[in-house]
This record gives C-alpha cells, structure tokens and sequence, in this order.
C-alpha cells in the first residue's frame, strides 16, 4: 500500500485494514437489510435466510439439503428447516427418493422460480440506480476489488466453518455467488 510520500507506515497500514473491516461489517449489515426486504417482497411469511436457501436452491439448481448447507456455510438440520418453510409457501418442492431419504432433491417450483427471478432483477436495478452516476471505470475497479476480496477474505478457512461454494472469480462471474 502506498501513499503519496511512499510506503504506508505499519501503523498506517493498520488503520486502513481496520477501516476495511469495518466497511466490510457495514456491507454485512445492510445486506441483512436487503435480504430481509427481498424476502419479505418474496413472501411476507419469509425469513430472511430462507431467501438465502432460496436463492442458493436457484443457483444450485436441483439439490440435496447437504448441498446447500455446504454452500451456505451452514448446517443442514438449519437448512432443512428453511427447506421445510419454503415447501410450505409452495416455493420448493422435494424430488423424488432414492435409496435414502436424506437424498430427495430440492427443487424450486415454477412459483419459486419466478419470485426468486423477479427479486434477483428488482435487485439488479437497485444496484444500477445506486451506480448509474459513478464513472464506469470506477465500477469496473470495485468489481475487481471486490473480487480480489471474496477471494483472500470470504473463502478463506474458518476454524468449525466449510468453505462456501460458488465464490466469485476475477471478474465477478466465474463462480456465482448466492445472492
């Protein structure tokens, strides 16, 4: 990290990455926010973490309950629960069993498909009100940033917690993320 006289002190470099975590913090924060929204305009019986299985169930695509805790971080009795809430509001159903019942697939009905769609579009037009002054080339930075960021930070190995599947890449698409 530089400055305009050289080399970041380590005490400059410090404030910054604390600066970091707390914007970081402050992203965390107001996508609980959006999520609670999203989910509420989804259905107003929906918990907001249900949208997160939602939206990973529509990425996914058909998939197990362990699938999906994996993806989300989560554990799969959680996942299940929310699996359970979302069958109940008619937005996913479970496939067909095989030798386990543990393996029924989840999958979105067409009701769940077209609720999940329209609030990823309601949110993509937020975002690009919410960008549409800053300069392109600006948006084109945070992008990589942002990237360069889920790579070090958001994937990273906690202790007790799986790697989240479906990180994002250089340009933001190579793997996508649950929104």
């Amino acid at each position: 990290m530089e400055g305009p006289a050289g080399p970041a002190t380590g005490t400059e470099r410090r404030a910054a990455l604390d600066d970091v975590e707390q914007e970081a913090a402050l992203i965390c924060r107001s996508e609980q926010r959006v999520c609670r929204a999203v989910a509420r305009r989804i259905d107003p019986a929906m918990e907001p973490a249900a949208y997160s299985v939602l939206a990973a169930a529509r990425t996914l695509g058909p998939c197990r309950v362990t699938d999906l805790a994996a993806t989300l971080g989560m554990g799969a009795p959680w996942v299940s629960g929310h699996v359970a809430a979302l069958q109940r509001l008619g937005l996913v159903e479970r496939g067909a069993a095989g030798d386990d019942e543990r393996s029924r697939p989840v999958v979105l009905t067409g009701e769940g498909t077209r609720r999940i769609d329209d609030a990823r579009q309601s949110r993509r037009r937020s975002f690009r009100r919410r960008l549409a002054a800053w300069d392109p080339a600006d948006v084109v930075e945070l992008v990589g940033l942002l990237s360069r960021f889920n790579a070090a930070y958001l994937t990273a190995e906690l202790p007790d917690a799986p790697v989240p599947r479906g990180g994002s890449g250089t340009s933001g698409r190579a793997g996508r993320s649950v929104e």
